[in-house]
This record gives C-alpha cells, sequence and structure tokens, in this order.
C-alpha cells in the first residue's frame, strides 16, 4: 500500500528531480525500517545479543530518518502546491 502511494507521489510530480530523491530515499528507509526488527530477533533468538542490540539502535535510527523525511517531504510537497496554484 506504501509503495503504491509513493508511485502515485512519483507520477504526480515527473519532473521535479527532488521529489524523486525524496521519494526513493524514503521508500528505501521505509524497507530497512520494517526488516530490522525481524534481524533483531533472529539475532537474540540465536543468542547473539550485541548483534541483536545493533538491529535495534539502527531500526530506531532508521525510524528517525523516516520522521525526518516525511517532515522534509511534506515542506516540499506544500511548497510544490503553493507554487502550482500561484501559477493558476
Amino acid at each position: 500500500m506504501t509503495a503504491r502511494r509513493l508511485n502515485e507521489l512519483r507520477r504526480a510530480h515527473p519532473a521535479d528531480a527532488t521529489m524523486q530523491n525524496l521519494l526513493t530515499v524514503l521508500g528505501s528507509k521505509l524497507e530497512l525500517a520494517a526488516r530490522l526488527p525481524v534481524f533483531e530477533y533472529e539475532a537474540a533468538s540465536e543468542g547473539h545479543d550485541d548483534c541483536a542490540s545493533a538491529f535495534e539502535a539502527l531500526g530506531a535510527a532508521e525510524r528517525a530518518h523516516v520522521t525526518e523525511l516525511l517532515k522534509v517531504l511534506r515542506v516540499h510537497l506544500d511548497r510544490a502546491l503553493a507554487r502550482t496554484s500561484a501559477a493558476s
């Protein structure tokens, strides 16, 4: 569902390279943030507590990155909308 929405945004602003880059990074960060808890669980299950802790810390960092990217994306979209409205 998220991928579909990201693709819709890409199609809505095809000439905006910055938008494309933000969406590409966001998609990658979302995928990694979703996978890291699984990696953490597997490491812990195998008794690799240090690795599990590293995966947990990486997951927290990725979630923070996603939050920051969403803020930047919102500002970028608002500015693009304002430019579009002003041009009309």
